[in-house]
């Protein structure tokens, strides 16, 4: 077996500590989407630094080969697709907080039930089926 060369050692460890960073702010953001939906608005700030961490990883990996770019795109994936989820409820701030008000005080299965249609109702408060 061959000695890897320095420079590849070089490169493997300062691709780890560029993308630690990126693993632990994505997972960050995913924790912080759990939170109630005030808080939950949270999550915006450690997903955009993860997309802009992504970024300059890729910037880095851009003269190696196809493979290294796959994780990193993938990440830059997710994070887009959690950002957008915080995007889109917002025009539906209202509803979404009803309807998590509701099932939070919901005793029973039934009452949670009920809730459904706080869930189906859209913007304008038209029930959406």
């Amino acid at each position: 077996m061959t000695e890897p060369q320095p420079e590849e050692i070089a490169f493997a460890r300062e691709k780890a500590k560029r993308t630690l960073p990126v693993a632990i702010l994505v997972l960050l953001g995913l924790v912080a989407m759990y939170l109630p939906l005030p808080k939950r608005f949270v999550a915006f700030l450690p997903l955009v630094l993860a997309v802009v961490l992504t970024v300059r990883l890729l910037r880095f990996v851009s003269t190696r080969a196809g493979k290294e770019k796959i994780w990193p795109v993938v990440t830059l994936v997710i994070s887009g697709m959690l950002l957008s989820t915080l995007a889109l409820q917002i025009p539906f701030y209202d509803a979404i907080s009803a309807y998590e008000e509701c099932v939070a005080g919901a005793q029973t299965s039934i009452a949670e039930g009920d809730c459904a249609q706080l869930r189906n109702a859209g913007m304008s408060g038209f029930v959406l089926r």
